[in-house]
């Protein structure tokens, strides 16, 4: 948004070269209402001063404080982040928002420096969507808890979860991220024997679904005992887990296994939300 008409035309003509396309707005109020009904909108350019409404007849210092108010809170409100920018010629103006929000000058060398910024952070976006809407469940990589290795597996559940794809291939999808978490569990902190990896280095899913319902378990003459409290509901969501993304293993990738898939997501949250204060109780010095 800008309220330099010929300024936003030749930005417009220099955003189509990086396959960007923009839509412009001369005050704060009009481009607000064009966000907030345009689901297709993925980044905001905010010109360092502007005017916040139409009849406004001179700009203000305070426009861009307001409008990324705005943005904060209808991002808040929508579950989906917003990505913006400042794009100004009075620099000097915004020394007090540097590490807050990114700023460009209005010069040809920023110009471009600004557009693969967008380009960057729109790919960026849908991740940090994600974060928005089910931050716990990453605080087990975030920790280290979780390799961050298997985070893309957590992602490509909830884009399908988010997408309605209740396709076989993302049952497959969550089986890697179950092998993912034992794994973890077995070299990120001594929780589950090492000797429940196979030979290519997976683990042995019953093996380690058996050790967290706390039962014995017998591998290579020795017999090992997790001997730890995990939460009932938690137990049966390994089991559910294991048993679910090994089920439907004879099915072709585009079969529709919706309510397996459904619930398999929610447990997969669940597991991934308890397991920071389950290692932290019990594996704190491994953190």
């Amino acid at each position: 948004m800008d309220d330099k008409e010929d300024y936003c035309q030749s930005l417009s003509g220099a955003a189509r070269f990086k396959g960007i396309q923009m839509i412009y707005k001369l005050d704060w109020e009009t481009g607000f209402e064009v966000l907030q009904n345009d689901p297709f909108i993925e980044f905001v350019i905010l010109d360092g001063k502007g005017k916040i409404e139409a009849d406004q007849e001179t700009e203000k210092d305070n426009f861009v404080i307001r409008a990324m108010k705005d943005i904060e809170n209808y991002s808040q409100e929508k579950k989906k982040r917003f990505p913006y920018c400042v794009n100004t010629a009075f620099m000097e103006r915004f020394e007090a928002l540097e590490g807050n929000v990114k700023i460009f000058e209005k010069v040809d060398k920023q110009r471009e420096a600004m557009l693969e910024y967008i380009i960057r952070e729109v790919q960026n976006s849908e991740y940090r969507t994600l974060r928005m809407q089910f931050d716990e469940s990453f605080r087990a990589f975030d920790l280290g808890i979780i390799s961050k290795q298997y985070e893309r597996f957590i992602i490509s559940v909830l884009k399908a979860y988010g997408n309605n794809d209740f396709q076989k291939m993302n049952i497959t999808i969550q089986r890697d991220l179950l092998e993912g978490i034992f794994t973890s569990m077995i070299k990120n902190f001594p929780c589950i024997p090492k000797s429940f990896l196979n030979q290519h280095d997976k683990p042995n899913l019953e093996w380690c679904t058996m050790y967290m319902e706390d039962r014995k378990v017998n591998v290579q003459q020795s017999q090992y005992q997790l001997n730890k409290i995990v939460p009932k509901d938690i137990i049966a969501a390994f089991r559910k887990l294991k048993e679910s993304t090994s089920q439907f293993s004879h099915l072709s990738d585009q079969d529709v296994v919706k309510i397996p898939f459904l619930a398999n997501t929610f447990l997969l949250l669940e597991i991934l939300e308890w397991l920071p204060s389950f290692a932290d109780e019990n594996y704190h010095d491994w953190l």
